[in-house]
């Protein structure tokens, strides 16, 4: 990852040309190499993709931000007035990314009694999912030196399917003045396989409008989202399948991944090859159930 985006290159399309029915035959007509080099998906054991040193999530999604703000802080207060001028996110915790399938346990903490006004210690009753998508950074910047957003997808390595668990009664109590801490730090899942961007290249297309112009440094190209259908479903225990619940497309994205990276660097901060950027839940404008 660390090698930047020639040689991201250079190694897909190695593999594609190796697993390719009309490629070379090196692998396909070597049945002692295909035995050593193939392994099946049922006896794989799945780890995270990189080490995460560094885990921010954003808040992307202009549908989400609105029904968690009509959530916390009613119709009137939903949207804060910077949320159009720039990616809103928080820094997460890095510790406690694991990998999708890992047990969690139900976290506790204090809860604001709706009847008294005062906080009490419990067990979380308002457990939530957050359906995202999040991009791994590949090759970094030095301290003070902003990656510029024509140049950001030179530094995201690829997108990654993520779950930010999220505590939503204990982070409703603590989340003024300085935002999630307790409510998320809990535990974030993500997948163990890594998109490139190369892969998406063909699913690009325009963002939602925005509602203003953004500052110079937040303007990308034409088309910086990714229709990318994405779904959720819930199996509960004892039950025979899966349900599916809810469903949404990455290209419902407010603020494009391009976005984040450059507001994330814009003040110098230096970004690391594996750091970890969520876009937050990824509602949209319609509902499909």
């Amino acid at each position: 990852m660390s090698l930047g985006r020639p040689a991201w290159r250079e190694a897909r399309e190695t593999l594609q040309t190796l697993l390719s029915a009309t490629g070379p035959s090196v692998l396909r007509d070597n049945a002692a190499l295909r035995a050593s080099a193939l392994v099946p998906l049922a006896s794989v054991t799945y780890h995270l993709p990189a080490t995460i040193g560094d885990y921010t999530d954003f808040y992307a999604s202009k549908e989400h931000a609105t029904n968690v703000g009509v959530m916390f802080r009613g119709k009137e207060n939903a949207l804060m007035p910077n949320w159009v001028h720039i990616p809103v996110g928080y820094h997460g915790r890095a510790s406690s990314v694991v990998i999708t399938g890992t047990p969690l346990k139900r976290p506790s903490g204090l809860i604001l009694d709706p009847v008294t006004k005062k906080p009490y210690y419990s067990a979380c009753k308002k457990l939530d999912f957050e359906l995202e998508v999040a991009f791994l950074v590949g090759t970094g910047n030095e301290l003070g030196k902003p990656i510029p957003i024509n140049k950001a997808d030179e530094h995201i390595f690829g997108m990654v399917l993520m779950n930010d668990w999220s505590a939503r009664d204990i982070q409703q109590f603590e989340y003024v003045p300085l935002g999630p801490f307790l409510g998320k730090n809990f535990g974030t899942t993500i997948s163990p396989w890594i998109v490139t961007l190369d892969a998406l290249e063909s699913f690009r297309v325009a963002q939602p409008t925005p509602d203003t112009i953004p500052a110079d440094y937040l303007r990308g190209g034409d088309a910086d989202a990714y229709d990318v259908s994405l779904q959720v479903l819930i199996k509960p225990d004892g039950a025979a399948a899966p349900t599916p619940i809810s469903t949404s497309n990455l290209k419902y994205m407010y603020w494009s991944f391009k976005q984040q990276l450059a507001h994330h660097s814009v003040n110098g901060c230096n970004m690391r090859t594996g750091d970890l950027c969520g876009s937050g839940t990824i509602s949209g404008p319609v509902s499909f159930f």
